[in-house]
């Protein structure tokens, strides 16, 4: 291969590199996502700190957020208060005790009591209680949907009853 050649060859695999540097791999790196905002409440009482959790039932991204003091979320797909895809959700409503971690400065001082591969017994008092109705644990008995779309207001509240 001959000098002018070479340079040729190496002048195209040169502007290759380039040009697949400059347009990057493609597209967004996540699907379309649209505020969703609401508000939980019980027996109309808002329920702080619930978790709510969107289960796709159109193959979409799920979704989840916590509520506020006042019972108010905004959801969650794929950064912190991003929203929805659009498509149709069941719902699930938990809330389960705040756990409150005692600290020590410097750390805990290790027993041979903390080494153990066993967790606790399921039932056993160490479980935590889901503090709202068992029914709107499980979206497909919740009953709860939601409906999001690319021009809608998509505000879910979801009011819960205690009976």
């Amino acid at each position: 291969m001959n000098k002018k050649n070479l340079l040729c060859c190496l002048t195209v695999c040169l502007a290759s590199i380039s040009v697949t540097a400059f347009m990057g791999c493609g597209g967004p790196k996540w699907p379309p996502t649209y505020k969703s905002t609401g508000a939980v409440t019980l027996d109309g009482t808002p329920v702080e700190r619930a978790t709510i959790t969107f289960y796709p039932l159109d193959g979409q991204k799920p979704a989840n957020a916590t509520t506020d003091t006042n019972g108010n979320y905004e959801l969650t797909s794929f950064n912190a208060g991003d929203g929805a895809t659009p498509g149709a959700f069941g719902v699930a409503i938990q809330k389960f005790p705040a756990i409150e971690i005692e600290t020590i400065p410097g750390g805990t001082p290790y027993d041979e009591s903390m080494n153990t591969d066993e967790g606790p017994a399921p039932g056993s008092e160490d479980d935590p209680l889901n503090e709202l109705p068992e029914k709107y644990s499980d979206h497909e008995k919740s009953k709860l949907s939601a409906t999001v779309t690319p021009g809608g207001e998509n505000v879910f509240n979801f009011e819960l009853i205690s009976k």
